[in-house]
């Protein structure tokens, strides 16, 4: 009779654990279906587009800004107008040289690098080599421009031989353009050939070519 008990406490017991077990998972399966949520989005784009820096130059003389104005940026690019073609010693000639941002350019600095020169001569009967210059920044171009306190940039402590550019420290702002170009920045050019300069120079031909190296500032 003992036997028959404990065989009947052991499958009540049984039957206790399978009720929980059964509880527990009619408890999980209610629990998972609570936990939906709702979902919602939300979406950003932007567009981009690059500045434009462009630059144009004019070398008309007297300087004219309804003259010519042009892209020269291809070597030897536009010619300085100095009618120096029978220089002797002591002579001093100018040509001017302007250059502006195009429509719709963003603001910039120029700078005026070492000129490249060639010619005819040699050894200390070189023409190239024999050449001074200086340059400012001046809306005007000829002799007078040159005195009082001009803005240099080449040449402020004297002349300079052909072997030297921009004076270091020296800003050539370029202002920005609208539907319009922007305003020139305007340069002067003065090139001489020094009294006392060697007689074998004489019938010798020289070339010099300025590069004008742009930058846009933002």
């Amino acid at each position: 009779m003992g036997h028959r008990r404990a065989k009947t406490r052991r499958g009540v017991a049984f039957l206790r654990v399978r009720a929980l077990l059964a509880g527990a998972l009619a408890l999980g399966l209610g629990g998972s279906v609570t936990l939906a949520s709702w979902t919602d989005s939300n979406f950003a784009s932007g567009s981009f587009g690059a500045s434009v820096f462009q630059t144009e130059s004019n070398v008309t003389k007297p300087y004219d800004a309804l003259g010519t104005w042009s892209t020269n940026d291809v070597s030897p690019g536009a010619t300085l107008v100095f009618n120096a073609t029978a220089m002797s010693p002591g002579t001093v000639f100018y040509a001017p040289f302007a250059i502006r941002t195009k429509v719709n350019s963003v603001a910039g600095e120029v700078v005026l690098g070492i000129p490249l020169v060639a010619s005819t001569g040699t050894g200390t009967a070189d023409l190239g080599a024999a050449l001074r210059y200086r340059v400012i920044r001046s809306a005007t171009c000829q002799a007078s421009s040159f005195t009082g306190s001009p803005d240099f940039v080449v040449g402020s402590d004297g002349v300079k031989p052909l072997t030297v550019g921009q004076a270091a420290g020296v800003v050539n702002s370029l202002a920005a353009a609208t539907t319009l170009p922007g305003a020139a920045t305007q340069f002067c050019f003065e090139v001489s050939l020094p009294a006392g300069a060697n007689n074998a120079l004489q019938g010798q031909t020289a070339t010099a070519t300025w590069q004008f190296t742009a930058t846009s500032s933002s």
